[in-house]
């Protein structure tokens, strides 16, 4: 993924990368607060999602209960998140009284929220750039939903994960990754048996 880091703002690599290990929807990763992530143990807690109003940002409760839930984060993880901090650190020396302090993550220029709407413009272009297919950056929310079915994590899992309200909202959603999925199952039985049959 080296072609992240040709975007001007360092931070959207870590916000890429982010929304791929932990499939969060964009408005609860730029709703995510720094008193929401333990770095030492591993985890994140989802607690609200940002919007727009009228111009302003407002923070709300996830979409549904079930939204609202504890992620692991994997350690190549911690280790951006740690970036992240140390580079919001350098930032807010840089920028003196302009900084808006938001406790957020992932910030605009001066902390204020960051906007979904510049992360998927911003995203757009440098797939573009690189003749890649025109996706959403929802899209990589299924990403991560897709490998962890592919990697036969259990559907409850994946559905707690990503704050589903119950494991048919997953597999209603991701039914054609399940079919590809039992396909490659089958096949993978057959030449398994291939190989012991005399």
């Amino acid at each position: 993924m080296a072609f992240l880091d040709e975007f001007s703002n360092p931070q959207l690599p870590r916000v890429i990368k982010t929304l791929i290990y932990t499939g969060l929807r964009v408005g609860e990763l730029t709703a995510l607060h720094w008193e929401e992530v333990d770095l030492d143990k591993a985890m994140i807690t989802v607690k609200y999602n940002l919007y727009r109003l009228d111009g302003e940002y407002q923070l709300s409760t996830p979409k549904t209960k079930s939204s609202a839930r504890v992620i692991a984060l994997p350690p190549q993880l911690v280790e951006i998140l740690r970036e992240q901090k140390a580079w919001q650190d350098e930032r807010r020396k840089v920028a003196g009284t302009r900084w808006i302090e938001r406790g957020a993550v992932f910030t605009g220029s001066y902390g204020e929220y960051m906007s979904k709407n510049y992360i998927n413009l911003q995203f757009k272009q440098l797939l573009a750039k690189h003749n890649f297919p025109d996706i959403h950056i929802h899209d990589l929310r299924h990403a991560n939903a897709s490998l962890l079915i592919n990697m036969g994590v259990p559907v409850k899992v994946i559905s707690e994960h990503l704050g589903h309200r119950d494991t048919r909202t997953t597999e209603t959603i991701y039914a054609h990754v399940y079919a590809e999925t039992m396909v490659q199952a089958s096949n993978t039985i057959r030449e398994a048996l291939a190989t012991v049959e005399p």
